[in-house]
């Protein structure tokens, strides 16, 4: 069913690992709701973090596919190191501010995709 209806996507093998990673980004967009909004445990912050690792490993799974391919853009890049870089100093600005900041990277996600059909 997903290969019907996206057809570039399925058959691309980096572009697979983009779209893992906007699931788990948005799963982890969820839990940091949840978090914001009730209790915060080390469980919660434990799983938090485990998914951003997952996010960061697809999305480098993602770069060194194209970069076997030679498709790699700057954008590609950018996206990657603002996944490094400023999403995590956002958690020193302020809950709310690295919402914002997680949701901008959630943007970012489907440009890649719309860059690479």
């Amino acid at each position: 069913m997903f290969a019907e209806a996206f057809p570039n996507i399925a058959n691309s093998p980096s572009l697979i690992w983009v779209v893992s990673a906007i699931c788990l980004h948005i799963v982890n967009t969820f839990l940091g709701l949840t978090m914001a909004f009730h209790k915060t445990t080390p469980a919660r912050l434990r799983m938090h973090l485990v998914f951003y690792c997952t996010i960061l490993l697809s999305l480098s799974m993602f770069l060194v596919l194209n970069w076997a391919h030679g498709d790699n853009t700057i954008f590609d890049y950018g996206a990657g190191l603002y996944f490094i870089t400023i999403l995590p100093l956002s958690v020193k600005w302020g809950i709310m501010v690295h919402g914002l900041v997680a949701v901008v990277g959630l943007t970012l996600l489907p440009v890649l995709i719309l860059l690479q059909i």
